[in-house]
């Protein structure tokens, strides 16, 4: 290549060229660890997928709420996607693997669509969980007409927040993706996937700090909000299952880890704008945030998984899950859709 080209990132520089890669460093045992609890999640993620589809075949859509179930899949899906997405622009390039090999090429727009959609992911499930309370909710606040309210919420939100990353990622279309050396404490060849000539020299830092606290305060009064009329329509019933007394607990519990989950994030990205190239301690930070991600995708999952009644039954009802059975319809509309809520 010309000697009068400035390349960005390591490329074409002839330290990484000749780097050979080590797999002795804690680098490659962050990138290794991450497998044994993810794989086992997904099998969670299948099992939980299973049993929505054996019910929907049924065709009892009378007794479940499908707008619930399609939220849950959408979160679901967007963790996954997410973890894929980041996993390939962090952990597996600053393992070194790739840094010989990323070293002889140019920048390009492949490299770019790793970080492109990991920060799509990560929008998308900042987004995506808000529309949990705010579905149950709906059923709360209109018990005769909450299915047809609920249906047009999804139709019309679900392509809006499809839509909305690109509000904070618009700038990547004439940008390219380079392999650069990943920050203190990571050892020399260990590279993540960045970008260089972004539109108006934009940075996603802010976006998503800002993001995160938008998304989380909106969810958190939603969820206010819903605890406080789910709590004051039980107080009106007469009879209270035990089953719907674990699926409330379960839904809380989970509903707290996606809450948590934000909290994490936004510290170890205030951590990463404020020491990001440093050598302050709190730098070492950087090596946990990916796992910080991994909060709503593993543990959400499986807190859901292990406390949510129906999947202590594999050949009971699912109606525990979204709402009343059969033989309930003779209940008044409150008591059937608090059944349906703590679900």
């Amino acid at each position: 290549m010309s000697s009068n080209i400035t390349w960005p990132g390591i490329h074409f520089q002839q330290s990484y060229i000749d780097y050979q890669y080590d797999w002795n460093h804690f680098s490659t045992y962050v990138a290794v660890i991450p497998w044994f609890y993810t794989i086992p999640t997904f099998i969670v993620m299948w099992r939980i997928f299973k049993i929505f589809l054996r019910f929907t075949k049924k065709k009892s859509f009378n007794r479940i709420d499908r707008n619930v179930l399609l939220v849950i899949c959408l979160s679901q899906f967007t963790c996954f996607a997410l973890f894929f997405f980041d996993y390939f622009m962090t952990r597996f390039p600053s393992s070194g693997v790739i840094t010989a090999w990323c070293a002889t090429i140019k920048p390009n727009h492949w490299l770019k669509m790793i970080l492109f959609f990991t920060l799509y992911f990560t929008y998308l499930a900042m987004v995506i969980p808000f529309l949990m309370p705010v579905v149950r909710l709906f059923i709360v606040l209109f018990p005769s007409t909450h299915s047809e309210i609920n249906a047009k919420l999804i139709n019309i939100g679900v392509p809006i927040f499809l839509f909305y990353p690109l509000c904070f990622t618009f700038y990547f279309i004439p940008a390219l993706g380079i392999c650069k050396q990943a920050s203190f404490p990571y050892p020399f060849g260990s590279v993540t996937i960045y970008y260089t000539n972004s539109a108006f020299g934009l940075r996603n830092g802010y976006f998503h700090l800002y993001n995160i606290v938008f998304w989380m305060a909106a969810s958190v009064a939603a969820n206010a909000v819903l605890f406080y009329k789910v709590v004051n329509a039980k107080s009106k019933l007469v009879n209270k299952s035990r089953n719907s007394y674990k699926a409330e607990l379960s839904m809380t519990i989970t509903t707290l880890s996606m809450i948590a989950s934000y909290a994490v994030n936004a510290i170890f990205l205030v951590l990463y704008i404020s020491f990001a190239g440093t050598n302050a301690y709190v730098s070492y930070a950087e090596i946990a945030r990916p796992f910080g991600n991994d909060l709503q995708t593993c543990v959400t999952t499986w807190l859901f998984y292990s406390t949510h009644p129906v999947f202590k039954k594999q050949s009971g009802d699912m109606e525990a899950m979204f709402s009343t059975s059969s033989s309930q319809k003779k209940t008044t509309s409150n008591q059937v859709n608090v059944k349906r809520i703590t679900a």
